[in-house]
């Protein structure tokens, strides 16, 4: 879905820069010198033309439910989170489901992160992207934290939550956002 909106935003928005940018050449005058058949101003006259035209009001009427139905589509599809609730752990049979509530994981995985050094502040969650679970996390890291060793804890401490889980599949996503300031250090007023 995300590569989808992408896309999409894309090409409205270099359609819509087009557009844009050959007004304003238009307007002064340069698209003028570039294409010979531009027209100096615009005729009012010629919409009528194409409005009382016979395949007009079809054009408009198929036009609008298939856009009014891509952007329900559109809406729908943002409608429902990515959030999982809860999952299935290795173990399941018959006689019974073993099941994990990830919003319990993944605030485990966040009160661990606070305890690594360095790490003034953390938060977690358990998403689904692509059909694959992600441990998405985000870290406020001191400005001066040893990073290349925070990401080996950080490492450490995603392995461990798999092998609690026992989902070989769950990715991790972790956002370090290092502050700008050391906490409790000299402030200028």
């Amino acid at each position: 879905m995300r590569a989808t909106n992408r896309v999409v935003a894309f090409v409205v928005g270099l359609a819509l820069l087009v557009v844009g940018v050959a007004a304003v050449l238009w307007w002064t005058g340069v698209l003028g010198d570039v294409w010979a058949q531009t027209p100096t101003a615009l005729d009012p006259g010629r919409v009528s033309e194409v409005t009382d035209a016979t395949w007009f009001g079809w054009a408009a009427t198929v036009s609008g439910v298939v856009l009014g139905l891509l952007a329900l589509w559109w809406l729908l599809a943002h409608l429902g989170t990515p959030r999982v609730g809860t999952l299935t752990l290795a173990g399941s049979d018959a006689s019974g489901q073993l099941t994990i509530d990830v919003g319990a994981l993944a605030g485990h995985v966040a009160d661990e992160a606070r305890r690594l050094p360095g790490v003034v502040g953390a938060r977690s969650t358990v998403d689904l992207d692509r059909g694959r679970y992600v441990l998405v996390s985000t870290l406020q890291v001191d400005p001066e934290a040893d990073l290349p060793a925070l990401a080996d804890d950080v490492a450490a401490l995603v392995a461990r939550a798999r092998d609690v889980v026992g989902i070989r599949r769950l990715a991790a996503r972790t956002h370090l956002a290092v502050r700008r300031r050391a906490r409790g250090g000299p402030r200028v007023v």
